[in-house]
């Protein structure tokens, strides 16, 4: 309980940020699933971010998945990736039965340093690390308009 309130503040503090430096404020998720943004047992995985001059690199660890079990969302600038994995096993020996569950949950969402083009974004997931590899948007020059 008290972690959720970190993170709810922890995401409030982000959006504040975000406003601050005239980022606007943009909801991760559609309306009445705000609750589940950050559920009770979600862990954050560690994310290292390469800003190199062509392109973003984003790798997380995110060990024991496959990875049709992790979700990826990317706008211009900013990178959700959230997970979440459910495995039983069971086992029945001499007069008693084994039974295990297990289930994960990750979440991280990340505002990028500059704008990528989502559409040519590439991901791919090895040994328990998800790479993603975001080219950098043209910065458009501003250009100086003629009043007619």
């Amino acid at each position: 309980m008290v972690f959720d309130d970190f993170r709810r503040f922890e995401e409030m503090m982000n959006r504040m940020y975000e406003d601050l430096w005239g980022r606007p404020s943009r909801r991760l998720l559609p309306s009445g699933e705000r609750e589940n943004i950050l559920p009770a047992q979600a862990r954050q995985p560690f994310i290292d971010i390469i800003d190199s001059d062509k392109e973003i690199i984003a790798k997380a660890e995110i060990p024991g998945l496959e990875k049709d079990e992790i979700n990826i969302n990317l706008t211009a600038d900013r990178l959700e990736i959230s997970a979440e994995t459910k495995k039983e096993e069971e086992k029945e020996e001499e007069g008693y039965i084994y039974r295990e569950r297990h289930s994960g949950r990750y979440y991280r969402a990340i505002s990028l340093p500059s704008t990528v083009d989502p559409d040519n974004t590439k991901a791919s997931y090895k040994n328990g690390v998800l790479e993603i590899k975001m080219p950098k948007s043209e910065v458009k020059k501003k250009k100086t308009l003629q009043i007619e």
